[in-house]
């Protein structure tokens, strides 16, 4: 039978639980955007605790994104130099660390807010070479990956969506080429680091391009997968009726391709998750916002064989300045 805390093989990582840490946003910055001492205690909390592997808040391609402000920046001058201390404090503890990247508007070679359909080659040619150069800081300040965040509403997302990407040229039409700017991506961090590459992408309206989608980037360089939806965490609260939505689009995604598959969707309790791994052949589940309510749960739960999150999928520490539990822990 399989447990949440199996010793199990990702990648070239090996992993203490089944359990990926995913991140929204951290604000908790000094005025220069320096990481602050509650940062790095957050990170070596959990670090400690039998998560797998920790997926870092966002860190922002561009500084005058939406979220940027909320979020760490990928130019912010001593990047490396600060990250390097989050990534030492989780080797210490065997802990693989990835770094979350990703943009929501595109404001590139002096053009503001573009569609998908306005791109023009030199365009995508520069937001290229932008994650070219911003996986290379990633790799300088240690990270073992780098999550490529190509689903939820973030602009590549908008790209590899059939509905809002009409293009005509070889970046549009069908699955294949409005995947090819990503696939090119990829192929270029591959060739100039040896990172891990997690990709987070959507469940679409439409289930059988959607998994179109996920076999393409498995077979063109992607190492790993998570699946998530469209502004997710309004998704996925407790009691909704869709709160179970992506489980049987992973289990298909699972069976489809050959590289590990994260589902992601509002997981709070030790028995759901235990009895999901056993009955479907979904390997690997990401959570956030309990992390946030605790970073020690799931230490908690190996050892009482048991348990349930107090997190109450409020989403107070969504779309906020800080991404903090604001409910008292005796609630």
């Amino acid at each position: 039978m399989k447990s949440i805390f199996d010793n199990t093989k990702f990648g070239r990582f090996n992993l203490k639980s089944r359990i990926i840490r995913s991140g929204l946003w951290e604000s908790e910055n000094e005025s220069q955007k320096n990481l602050t001492p509650e940062i790095f205690e957050r990170y070596e909390k959990l670090a400690e605790n039998n998560v797998g592997i920790i997926v870092t808040e966002l860190i922002s391609m561009y500084s005058h994104d939406r979220f940027s402000d909320y979020s760490h920046y990928i130019n912010y001058p001593y990047f490396i130099k600060e990250f390097r201390k989050v990534t030492d404090i989780t080797h210490e503890f065997d802990t693989p660390i990835f770094a979350q990247i990703g943009f929501i508007n595109c404001n590139v070679n002096g053009k503001q807010m573009m569609e998908v359909n306005d791109l023009e080659i030199e365009d995508i040619r520069k937001i290229q070479t932008d994650y070219v150069v911003a996986a290379k800081k990633v790799a300088f300040a240690g990270f073992d990956g780098i999550q490529l965040n190509v689903g939820n509403n973030y602009y590549l997302s908008r790209v590899m969506n059939p509905f809002e990407n009409q293009r005509d040229d070889q970046y549009g039409g069908n699955t294949f080429n409005r995947v090819r700017m990503v696939i090119e991506i990829i192929q270029l961090i591959k060739q100039t680091t040896d990172l891990h590459i997690h990709c987070k992408v959507n469940l679409y309206q439409d289930i059988d391009d959607s998994l179109e989608i996920c076999k393409i980037l498995s077979e063109n360089g992607a190492d790993s997968l998570q699946i998530t939806k469209f502004l997710s965490p309004q998704y996925f609260r407790k009691g909704q009726s869709n709160e179970n939505m992506l489980v049987d689009f992973a289990d298909n995604v699972s069976k489809e391709v050959l590289i590990p598959v994260v589902l992601g969707g509002g997981w709070s309790d030790m028995d759901t998750i235990q009895e999901l791994i056993n009955t479907t052949d979904i390997e690997y589940l990401s959570m956030y916002r309990p992390f946030v309510k605790s970073q020690s749960f799931l230490t908690e739960w190996r050892k009482n064989k048991h348990g349930s999150s107090k997190c109450k999928t409020c989403n107070n520490c969504y779309w906020k300045k800080s991404s903090v539990c604001i409910i008292d822990s005796e609630d």
